[in-house]
């Protein structure tokens, strides 16, 4: 099933909460009333009065909606000064990566001080809450360049991801998400065990990165893979390992990663369809079990915010991983059956036996007239299935002995 709301809010800033119950209640997975009342609790929490009074149904009073005007009013003046310099996109391509010199260079040419760098922080995260996020983004932006305090500029990137997530600017967002990646393994003041949780909550709040972004499903592989984020996932958020699976699975290009993934699969005790299906195909060859898994998938991804954009590429490559082991394993492949199996066409069965045959994946001769493919299938001596076990035992023991070290470090913090 897909991965409860509550499950990933968790580890999401409220405001990025809402998307998810909204298509919660689009597709069913959650009754209309259970979904409003979570998007009234979280708004009560912001400032966007329209919003609330929207989904409530009830008029925020006058004199809450007066206050929030009269704040942001009175926030805005404080700010005047830093947010004028953050609309100058020639002053702000002038900055370096030196902050010193960039509190500088501000002061002696728009006399700005550290304290209008601050009140412009704090406008920023009262624009964040009124849902004026564009602005939030620009002034947080300007707050990482200009301030000098490491804290505070992490809070600001923090704010300006979530920002430019819910702006879908997703190239911003992408540099947001690796440059929070660089501030929090630079951070020296952060223990072990802190920066865990934090890899936990950053790969939370990139899920709309990597299913999103063009190239975003390349980089859920590259950062889950590192070894520190995969700690993260195993030790924090093993349901984070639904997404990976999924997108390995939608992207052909990253095939040679499913051995990488069954062994993590394997050293994990977490379990969805998602990685049933991966078991079932690609580690015990269970086609009946695979058959069930893959239809779970379907529905799981249709119900998940993330997933749904991989449908159709995920449906093609699992049908075509399916029939690729399928072949492998069997010496006369009655193409019907399986196209039964796979509610696929009987043509597009065939096509993608011979495109196995093809591309030298198979050795294989395909009887139209009668509907079978005949597979040769060439028998390995006993030495190299030796070989093969051992180094599959091998693989497997180092992958438990990995977790197992994780999992002990991780205690000790």
């Amino acid at each position: 099933m897909a991965t409860d709301v509550g499950e990933l809010a968790s580890k999401l800033d409220a405001h990025l909460v809402l998307p998810l119950l909204e298509f919660a209640a689009s597709r069913g997975t959650r009754a209309k009333a259970d979904v409003d009342a979570a998007r009234v609790e979280i708004l009560k929490k912001t400032h966007m009065c329209d919003y609330l009074a929207d989904v409530s149904g009830v008029s925020v009073d006058a004199a809450t909606r007066e206050e929030v005007l009269k704040t942001h009013e009175t926030l805005r003046a404080a700010a005047s000064k830093a947010a004028e310099f953050a609309s100058d996109g020639a002053a702000i391509k002038a900055m370096r990566r030196d902050k010193g010199e960039n509190a500088k260079i501000a002061e002696a040419s728009h006399g700005i001080t550290s304290a209008d760098v601050e009140a412009l922080y704090t406008f920023a995260k009262f624009e964040y809450e009124c849902g004026e996020y564009a602005s939030a983004s620009e002034h947080l932006g300007a707050v990482q360049l200009l301030s000098a305090d490491s804290a505070r500029c992490e809070s600001a990137l923090w704010g300006k991801f979530s920002a430019d997530i819910l702006l879908q600017n997703w190239a911003a967002a992408l540099d947001d998400m690796n440059r929070l990646r660089d501030a929090l393994e630079t951070n020296a003041s952060s223990s072990a065990y802190v920066k865990m949780k934090q890899r936990a909550w950053l790969l939370h709040y990139a899920l709309y990165v990597f299913f999103n972004h063009p190239n975003g499903r390349n980089s859920i592989v590259d950062v889950m893979f590192q070894e520190r984020y995969m700690q993260a996932v195993q030790q924090e958020s093993p349901h984070l390992l639904q997404y990976l699976a999924v997108a390995i699975v939608a992207n052909r290009k990253r095939r040679n990663m499913i051995k990488d993934l069954v062994k993590i699969i394997q050293s994990d005790s977490y379990r969805d369809p998602a990685l049933e299906f991966i078991l079932a195909l690609f580690v015990d060859y269970d086609f009946k079990k695979a058959t069930e898994k893959l239809k779970q998938c379907d529905d799981m991804i249709e119900k998940d915010f993330f997933l749904i954009g991989t449908k159709e590429a995920f449906d093609e490559n699992a049908r075509a991983y399916f029939i690729e082991n399928y072949c492998r394993v069997n010496k006369r492949i009655d193409i019907g059956a399986l196209a039964s199996t796979l509610e696929m066409s009987a043509s597009a069965v065939e096509a993608s036996i011979v495109t196995l045959i093809r591309q030298n994946k198979l050795n294989a001769r395909i009887d139209a007239e009668a509907g079978v493919a005949h597979v040769r299938v060439e028998t390995k001596s006993i030495n190299e299935q030796i070989i093969e076990k051992t180094k599959a035992l091998l693989s497997k023991t180092n992958a438990l002995t990995q977790a197992v070290l994780a999992n002990t470090q991780a205690q000790a913090f």
